[in-house]
Parts: C-alpha cells; structure tokens; sequence
C-alpha cells in the first residue's frame, strides 16, 4: 500500500481521495472523463449530483439521465435528498439496481428549491431531525451511508455545535462524513476553514472528510498529511483538471498510466495542463455524445461545464464566450476541436471563489 491508510480503510477504501456531487456535472460522462484520468488499478469514489427521494421511485433507470451509468462502473456514490422513509425506502430500492457503492445524504445544499422540502443544509439546524434521516437511510442501505454537509448554517462556524451535530449523526450510524469547510451563507466564497475537520476528526471514531478548496493534487496530499483527516473531496477544480487523482497517485509514487491517451505521465506543469484541459473537453464532448447525443440538452451541459472549468484558464472566458454562442451540438464540437490544435495556453494553479 503506497496510499495513506485512514480510517475509510475500514470500509475498503485504499484511495483516499474522491470527486464531490456537483449539480448539473457529476453525471454519467463527467464521472467517465475522470476515470478515464484515474489509473485503472484505482477505485476512486465519485458521485453523483444530488437526485430527489421524491423523483426517484417513479423514474425508470433506462430514461431518467440523471441515473445513467457506464458499463462496469464502480466507485459510485449516488447522493440523496430525502427526510421522509416513505420516500427514502424505495429510492435507496431503485439505486441498489446500479450496483453503488455507497449512498450519500446531502446535508449541505442552500439552494431555494431544496430548502423549501426541508432538505439540504436545513437539516443542519436539527441535529436529532438529521439523526433520524440517518438512521432511516441506514435502515434501508446495505451499502455504505455517509453524509455531505455545510460546516456551519448562517454567516459563520460554530465548532462546538458542528461537534455535537456530527457526534449525532455518528450516533444514528452514519459510516463517515465529508464537511464542505464553509457555512452555508457563505456558498463558495471566502477560503475554506481546513483546520475544522481537522478538529473534529480528533473527537469522531468514524472517517471525517475535508471538501472545499481542493484545487490541486498538493492541497489534496497536504490534508492528509498535515491535517490529518481521512479523506479529501475535489470539487470544480476536478472539471479543469480531470486529471487531478491521477496527479495525486504519483504523488505517492504510483507507478502505473492511466487510460486517457495513452499518456505515461499526468500533465503537471501549466503548460502541459492548459494543453491537456482542451483534449480533456473535446472528449468530455465525445462522452456527452456517447450518453445523450447531439442534442440541445448535450449542448447545454458542455456549457455549463466550460462555463465552471474556463476560469482557471489566463482566456477562459474568451473561450466561454466562444461556445456559449453556439446554437449547435457539433457547431460546439468543432470550435474546441480548433483549440486543441491552435490555442493552448497554460492552466492557473488556482482561482479565487
């Protein structure tokens, strides 16, 4: 074992390292670009975006696009909204069929929409509420259940609560917890406050889980080795660099390539990232392809994917700007095809929130 051994080793992670639920990316072409980066021999976890505990028992897997999966997909972690069993039971139902390999509870979410189900980073307000959606999902997952959540609801981070809150859901039987390291009015703003997972995962016995502000390989290396938390999530920087688990394997010396392009070596410096980064879209376009077709709704996510990864581009949102004019699928196609070969330029290490 070259990869350090924490705590998520009792659940049968050897890769400490995975990709964050993200809204409108963390669908089935997305979580292929990435494992088409990650080496073959590593497992990593990668969610879903968040699906509705209310949606979900009516969908059919075979139509519904949110629940699309790629041949022998492992790794997945599909994220739940829910506070209701009778709404929970049979949505954990319909997902054991994709074969996940563990089950996530979003506590985190701000937005209107799910806060108006009492979903979300509102549960964070309630920790015997929250407790009880725990031990509700539990009741019904035979898979590992974890929790994503804010570390603090309003302007700023209670310690002492978030101590409390989380001590609650390991009481109910959650099996580990990723904390986003902001509270949830400040969304993405502001730096991440690292040092509270790293607190709290002294006084927890189950795996704790830094996420936010992990923009590269080294920030990833640099919470487990110095902050002593179990795991560390990546988030938008993973649409940049899709790249970044296999920058983090040879970090610890993994030896072996990965499968995207049959290169020998992750890009590293900014150069060979900024070059990567437009490859990296021309075959996130193929995938879109591959799954939804030329169609406006494929269109669409490729916007709004390069409308997250371009910022860590010195030009992105020329680039941004280049596409989002487009009215069609391939018309999209053919202008990144014109960058690949034309304007590569160098990725920034790091973009402000």
């Amino acid at each position: 074992m070259i990869f350090p051994e924490t705590r998520l080793k009792r659940l049968g992670v050897d890769f400490p390292f995975m990709v964050a639920p993200m809204v409108g990316l963390s669908h089935v072409a997305f979580r292929e670009l990435i494992r088409a980066y990650t080496p073959e021999d590593i497992t990593p976890l990668i969610f879903t975006e968040m699906l509705s505990s209310r949606r979900l028992p009516s969908e059919r897997l075979e139509k519904a696009e949110n629940l699309y999966v790629a041949e022998n997909e492992r790794g997945l972690v599909p994220q739940i909204l829910g506070n209701e069993e009778r709404f929970i039971a049979p949505s954990l139902e319909k997902l054991m069929e994709l074969r996940p390999w563990g089950i996530d509870i979003n506590m985190g979410c701000p937005k209107k929409k799910t806060l108006s189900h009492n979903w979300g980073v509102l549960l964070l307000g309630d920790r015997n509420y929250a407790a009880e959606v725990v031990r509700i999902t539990k009741k019904h997952s035979s898979r590992p259940v974890s929790v994503k959540l804010r570390a603090g609801l309003g302007e700023s981070i209670d310690l002492d609560y978030l101590d409390g809150f989380t001590e609650a859901l390991e009481g109910a039987g959650a099996d580990w917890l990723t904390i986003h390291c902001r509270s949830s009015q400040q969304k993405h703003r502001g730096r991440a406050d690292w040092e509270v997972v790293s607190k709290l995962s002294k006084k927890r016995t189950i795996p704790l889980v830094a996420n936010g502000d992990v923009q590269t390989a080294n920030d990833a290396v640099q919470l487990i080795r110095d902050y002593g938390v179990d795991g560390a999530m990546v988030a938008r920087a993973a649409t940049a660099r899709p790249w970044i688990l296999w920058q983090i394997a040879k970090a610890f010396g993994h030896p072996t390539t990965a499968r995207a392009r049959a290169l020998d070596q992750p890009p590293t410096t900014p150069e060979e990232e900024g070059k990567e980064y437009f490859q990296a879209v021309l075959r996130f376009a193929f995938l879109l392809e591959k799954y939804f077709g030329p169609s406006k709704a494929s269109l669409q996510r490729l916007k709004f994917y390069i409308g997250v990864s371009s910022p860590w581009l010195p030009f992105g949102h020329h680039f941004w700007k280049l596409i989002h004019a487009c009215s069609e699928f391939n018309q999209a196609v053919e202008r990144i095809e014109h960058y690949v070969h034309e304007n590569a330029q160098p990725l920034r290490e790091r973009v402000s929130h």
